[in-house]
C-alpha cells in the first residue's frame, strides 16, 4: 500500500499536527507501508524554516518533499501542484491533514477530480467554537469553504477526527463522507526512562516551589487567559507559586498574555522560557507539578497525552475533546472553561502529592495502553484497506 500525506507544513512553529505526522508516517513505515511526506517549508506565520528540497525524514527512509510556499493566508506552493500532477497517481491513497490552505486543499481537490481515494483530516477546524471565531477577513473564508473545501470534504472517501467528540462536533456539518476515529499517537521510546526531576527548576532558579505548567502554541484558543485568572488566584493563596509558559509565539498573542500578567501585578511568579525541544520538552513536564490546558476548543491535545506520559498530573477544560478519556484514565481532572474552576483544581492537586502521584502512574498507564503508534498504525491501516475496498467495489458498480 502506497501513502501520500499531505500537510501545510512541518515547522515546530504549527503545534501539534507538524509533530504528530512525522511519528505516524514514521510508524507506518516500520509496519510496512511505502509512505511519503508532501509539505511547504514555511513557517507560521511567516517566512521559511528550511530549504525546499526531498530529503528522508530524520532516522527513516521515509522521503520528505519540501515545497516552497507563498507567505500568503493560503500558503500557496506551484511546487506542491507540480508534484501533485507528476506523482499522485502513484498512490494507493491520499491522507490529507488540514483543511483552508492551499496545500491540503488542492490535495484533496486534484485527487476528488482523478478518482483517486483519499482521507481529510480536519485537525479540529470544524469545530463550532474556531468557525464562529474565524478569521477577519470571513466572508472570503467562506467564500473559499463554499467553492473548494465543502466539495473536498463531502467528496472524501472518509473524514479522520482524532477523538470522537470531535466527530460529535462536526455534526452540524451535515457532511456526506463517512466518518472514523483514530486517535493520534506517541512513540513511547521517548517515554519508557524519564529524566530526573529539577533540572529546569535549577535552570531556572526555582528550587522546590510549587510549579504550574502550560506547554504548548501561545494561542487564544488554549484558553491562557483563564489560566493567567486561575495562577493569580493560587498565587495568593501561596506567593511561592510559580507559573511556566513553555511555546512559540507565532501569532504574536504572548504579547497580550504578558500584558494581562502585568496589569495582575504577578509577574515575578510567571516564567516564559520560549519554544522547548527535545530532552528539554519530557524535563519540563517531570518538573512539572500539575499541567494546565483549559483550552476554549481542543481536537485532541497532544500536549496532554504528553504530560500523562511524564507522569505529570493534568487540569483540562471539558472543551479538550479527550476529556472523557482523561477522566477515564483517572490521570487529572477536568473543569468548566472558567478561571474559578481551573483555580480550585489546580489548588486540589497542589495540596495533595499522594493524589498527583496516582493520577500521575494511572496516566502515564493509560496512554503505554492507547496512546502509542504501533496499535493505532493498526487501526489506521484496517480504515485504509476498508477505504480501497469500497473504492475498487465502486469503480467495479460504475463500469457495470
Amino acid at each position: 500500500m502506497k501513502i501520500l500525506h499531505v500537510q501545510e507544513t512541518l515547522s515546530p512553529n504549527y503545534g501539534g499536527p507538524a509533530r504528530v505526522l512525522p511519528g505516524l508516517a514514521a510508524a507506518q513505515e516500520q509496519l510496512g507501508l511505502d509512505v511519503e511526506i508532501l509539505t511547504t517549508n514555511a513557517d507560521t506565520p511567516r517566512g521559511r524554516y528550511r530549504p525546499p528540497g526531498r530529503v528522508c525524514l530524520e532516522g527513516t527512509s521515509l522521503p520528505v518533499t519540501y515545497c516552497s510556499a507563498r507567505p500568503d493566508i493560503l500558503r500557496f506552493s506551484a511546487g506542491v501542484a507540480r508534484f501533485l500532477h507528476a506523482n499522485a497517481r502513484k498512490f494507493d491513497l491520499i491522507h490529507v491533514h488540514g483543511l483552508y490552505r492551499f496545500p491540503p486543499s488542492y490535495a484533496a481537490r486534484y485527487a476528488r477530480k482523478a478518482g483517486i481515494p483519499y482521507i481529510i483530516r480536519p485537525h479540529g477546524s470544524l469545530d463550532p467554537y474556531l468557525y464562529a471565531r474565524s478569521s477577519r477577513s470571513l466572508a472570503l473564508k467562506r467564500l473559499y469553504e463554499r467553492l473548494v473545501d465543502l466539495p473536498n470534504l463531502h467528496g472524501a472517501s472518509a473524514i479522520h477526527y482524532t477523538a470522537e467528540d470531535e466527530r460529535i462536533a462536526a455534526s452540524y456539518m451535515n457532511l456526506r463522507a463517512p466518518g472514523f476515529v483514530v486517535p493520534n499517537g506517541l512513540d513511547w521510546s521517548r517515554y519508557a526512562v524519564l529524566p530526573a526531576r529539577g533540572a529546569m527548576r535549577a535552570k531556572l532558579g526555582i528550587g522546590n516551589c510549587p510549579v504550574v505548567l502550560f506547554l504548548g502554541r501561545l494561542h487564544h484558543k488554549k484558553g491562557l487567559d483563564i489560566l493567567v485568572a486561575a495562577f493569580d488566584a493560587i498565587h495568593q493563596e501561596n506567593p511561592t507559586a510559580r507559573l511556566v509558559i513553555a511555546g512559540p509565539e507565532p501569532d504574536g498573542y504572548g504579547v497580550e498574555i504578558r500584558k494581562l500578567i502585568a496589569r495582575r501585578g504577578i509577574g515575578d511568579a510567571v516564567l516564559f522560557v520560549g519554544a522547548l525541544q527535545g530532552v528539554d520538552v519530557e524535563q519540563a513536564y517531570v518538573d512539572a507539578d500539575v499541567f494546565v490546558l483549559p483550552s476554549y476548543t481542543e481536537n485532541f491535545g497532544m500536549t496532554i497525552v504528553e504530560a500523562m506520559a511524564c507522569g505529570t498530573p493534568v487540569v483540562i477544560s471539558d472543551r479538550v475533546n479527550i476529556h472523557a478519556e482523561v477522566t477515564r484514565a483517572g490521570a487529572g481532572i477536568v473543569t468548566g472553561c472558567n478561571a474559578e474552576e481551573v483555580a480550585i483544581a489546580i489548588a486540589t492537586l497542589l495540596a495533595d502529592e499522594e493524589k498527583r502521584r496516582v493520577y500521575g502512574r494511572s496516566g502515564r498507564s493509560f496512554v503505554q495502553q492507547h496512546f502509542t503508534w504501533p496499535a493505532i498504525v493498526q487501526t489506521l491501516q484496517a480504515e485504509y484497506e476498508n477505504i480501497l475496498r469500497r473504492h475498487r467495489e465502486s469503480v467495479v458498480n460504475s463500469a457495470d
